[in-house]
């Protein structure tokens, strides 16, 4: 597995909160990224997250000429409703038997209280509703090989995450009866290998970025990341945080950092001041080719 790769990477940006200017495409709050591979000889489509509604995927993949009915394999990177929302709908047009890959808390109920109370979790059934279209859960806390060169990352517990990517969450979640912090465990996130190197791809990485990308190198053992894509949000982190994860891009030799979403501009600034063209901002119906 771990000399394989996949022939071909092109993603298509079907969610993301900036849709450019002048744009025919629709934003929205959180993620969704179509990926379109060859490998040996096949061409397969995988779909990461749903953001936060069906509509505007639906009306993103029609301008792209892109047909939902082609989609493989769905991976959710965690729980939050604008990663979770759109799936309910994307399913109902699917409509065939397909496979999702999560993590086993992605049921969870989540809030937050800062400064009020606020749900965050998934739709009410969702576990039900993706069902009688065809979903079939593939929920496991530890990594999947999905198909050569393509892999979830699992759980990233706190023992795995750089100390300066450890910080209270300020989410708050139900476990046996009680309210507990979320450390967000259940964020999975996408890893795939191809000729110019290792692709990280997450939702929001809660568990850091840099932590992410570590765990899918030690799995892929390889010695650096060509790519990382995704939220990682750093929308309300510190200048040593933001200044961290920069200089560890650095040192894993990350050539390209597709981002938007939670990562905030402070951080985004920082990139792109640091990292110049290294660093591209995200924007719904984006098409990115990466090998």
């Amino acid at each position: 597995m771990l000399d394989e790769k996949v022939d071909s990477l092109r993603i298509y940006v079907l969610a993301e909160d900036f849709a450019g200017y002048s744009s025919l495409f629709w934003a929205q709050h959180g993620v969704s990224f179509l990926l379109e591979m060859e490998i040996e000889g096949e061409k397969k489509h995988l779909l990461f997250d749903t953001a936060s509604y069906s509509e505007p995927i639906l009306h993103n993949l029609k301008l792209l000429k892109k047909n939902i009915g082609e989609v493989d394999y769905i991976v959710i990177s965690h729980n939050h409703y604008d990663h979770t929302g759109g799936l309910p709908g994307i399913m109902k047009e699917i409509n065939k038997e397909i496979s999702i890959f999560a993590h086993p808390e992605i049921f969870k109920v989540s809030f937050s209280v800062d400064p009020f109370f606020r749900y965050i979790g998934p739709p009410k059934n969702l576990r039900e509703d993706v069902e009688k279209y065809g979903g079939i859960w593939i929920l496991s806390r530890e990594p999947i090989y999905i198909a050569p060169g393509v892999f979830t990352l699992g759980e990233i517990l706190d023992g795995e995450r750089e100390d300066w990517e450890k910080s209270k969450t300020h989410v708050v979640m139900v476990k046996d009866g009680r309210k507990v912090e979320d450390r967000m465990n259940d964020e999975i996130g996408l890893a795939v290998l191809t000729s110019k190197g290792l692709v990280v791809i997450g939702g929001c990485s809660h568990p850091g970025i840099v932590s992410m990308a570590k765990k899918a190198m030690k799995l892929a053992e390889v010695d650096k990341v060509y790519a990382v894509i995704g939220g990682f949000h750093l929308v309300n982190a510190d200048e040593k945080r933001i200044e961290n994860t920069v200089n560890a891009f650095r040192e894993i030799g990350v050539e390209h950092i597709y981002t938007g979403h939670c990562t905030g501009l402070n951080a985004e600034c920082e990139f792109k001041k640091q990292l110049g063209d290294k660093f591209h901002k995200l924007h719904a119906g984006m098409i990115i080719d990466l090998a």
